[in-house]
């Protein structure tokens, strides 16, 4: 029996030379006024022709189950994590991907090549969300929200992650 062969892993961007300190009102959004370049993340489709870069702090992780996402998917529900448009970069071979409207205000992108859902953009946003599997780095990602959680599968159960956002006991 041959094995099915194996997809080689797609490597991060390489590291960027050290930029020079903006003043805080230059910042970029999801940067801190720390003096730091804007948290860069990367991610891609399965098979490395669709790669992107994003700017900033992961905004409003968090599950969908609506009708969409579950044909898409094939799965119970998607984890969808924000980033502002202004900081989106597409860096693979295949540029952007291929875009399907699901509504007439929302399109997805994916790769057609292997079919990875990688992106969701919603007409007038200044946000865009990627999967949250297509990042490379999923640390902080866990999601604090479930939209749609009324259309999950019955024997889906969920235990979200505490919203950052949130204002938080007191510890002594």
């Amino acid at each position: 029996m041959n094995p099915l062969p194996r997809t080689p892993s797609m490597p991060d961007a390489p590291a960027s030379p050290p930029a020079a300190v903006p003043s805080p009102s230059a910042l970029a959004p999801g940067t801190a006024a720390t003096g730091l370049e804007p948290e860069r993340r990367t991610g891609h489709c399965q098979c490395g022709h669709i790669a992107y870069e994003v700017l900033g702090t992961p905004d409003d992780p968090h599950l969908c189950s609506c009708e969409h996402e579950t044909r898409i998917s094939g799965g119970p529900a998607v984890l969808w994590v924000g980033f502002r448009k202004d900081g989106l970069t597409w860096t693979g071979p295949g540029h952007e991907p291929t875009w399907f409207a699901t509504y007439t205000t929302l399109k997805r992108g994916f790769c057609p090549r292997c079919g990875t859902h990688v992106i969701s953009v919603a007409a007038g946003s200044d946000m865009i969300m990627v999967t949250g599997f297509s990042l490379t780095d999923q640390t902080g990602i866990e999601p604090v929200g479930h939209s749609y959680r009324e259309m999950a599968a019955r024997w889906m159960t969920i235990t979200l992650a505490p919203d950052p956002r949130a204002p938080q006991p007191a510890t002594s």
